[in-house]
């Protein structure tokens, strides 16, 4: 459903489902990576109606992003609006989808829509850039846990 002012990124990431939404709904999580370079602080209200409030900087440049949640359905779905000073006098709308696949991965596939067209091809590569640091995110996410694990076996 891509097409003027709307973008669509379908990814297949390291981690059960559950774990992919956790990491999409918890600000501590969030602010591992949502921003393409640097750093985020996040604030969520996980609510129907509740705020989404992303803070991403890198280098000298902040971008403030706030977005309300119009859908939530543990753990396959996420719709939120989204807007920043780059996304036009109207808020945009995310939509999150997961599904789970094999090997316990999970198939990830994000719609923003509602985008100015001048803009949604830089969305597309921030959104690339930022899927790419959950993935790494959520593999460190699988060492640790599988150290943990020789750790304990190793007694």
């Amino acid at each position: 459903m891509s097409g003027p002012g709307a973008l669509e990124i379908e990814r297949r990431l390291p981690a059960p489902i559950e774990e992919v939404f956790r990491w999409w709904t918890d600000p501590d999580r969030l602010s591992a990576w949502m921003s393409p370079v640097g750093t985020a602080e996040a604030e969520v209200d996980l609510r129907v109606g509740g705020e989404l409030r992303i803070v991403m900087r890198g280098g000298d440049t902040v971008i403030e992003h706030h977005g309300r949640y119009i859908e939530i359905v543990p753990p396959t779905r996420l719709v939120f609006t989204w807007a920043s000073p780059f996304t036009g006098t109207e808020p945009s709308l995310v939509t999150v989808e997961l599904k789970p696949a094999s090997a316990g991965e999970t198939v990830l596939r994000l719609l923003h829509t509602a985008l100015p067209e001048a803009v949604a091809e830089s969305h597309r590569g921030g959104w690339g850039s930022m899927l790419e640091r959950l993935a790494s995110g959520l593999v460190g996410r699988k060492r640790s846990i599988g150290s943990m694990e020789e750790r304990s076996d190793a007694r």
